[in-house]
């Protein structure tokens, strides 16, 4: 009986929880490794009550040192009956950067239903951009014609050698 109850009331309260339906994951840069010749860009997946949108003055980049902010425009809906918003990676351009260590720190801006702005940090990312890219690697045969008839001659040798009668 007591085991009947307790699975009821797992049941009932499974019945009775809202989905989590506001979410945005952790932010990320691209490309991975930038050198100081990349465009860099910062890419936030979310979705259903949370966005990132575009919105002229945003994002908005400010450096102060090593320390590189960006702040975005979103919008957030606290409100189940708004979430319509869809699921989907935002990716904002935030320029190119001398090689050097950075900490990048992403902040989104969004209206709350009273009305004052909300602000929040969504990631700090340490950020190396190394030097200008390197010249990509040039094809080079390993082994020439005339290495390759010298290895098949050792060869031929090696295995003649090899399977020679043994006079004993």
């Amino acid at each position: 009986m007591r085991h009947c109850l307790g699975s009821l009331l797992v049941v009932a309260l499974a019945l009775c929880a809202q989905r989590a339906s506001a979410f945005l994951d952790p932010p990320y840069v691209t490309p991975a490794n930038p050198t100081s010749a990349d465009m860099i860009s910062v890419n936030i997946h979310g979705g259903l009550c949370d966005a990132i949108v575009g919105l002229d003055g945003y994002p908005q980049i400010t450096q102060q040192g090593n320390t590189i902010r960006v702040l975005f425009f979103s919008v957030h809906y606290d409100d189940p009956e708004f979430c319509d918003l869809g699921v989907g990676t935002a990716t904002m351009s935030i320029g190119s950067y001398p090689a050097g260590s950075y900490m990048l720190q992403v902040e989104r801006r969004y209206m709350t239903v009273l009305g004052p702005w909300a602000q929040e940090t969504l990631g700090v990312i340490p950020l190396t951009v190394s030097g200008a890219p390197t010249q990509p690697p040039i094809e080079a045969p390993a082994l020439s014609i005339a290495g390759f008839v010298s290895l098949l001659l050792v060869l031929i040798v090696a295995a003649r050698l090899a399977f020679r009668p043994h006079n004993g």
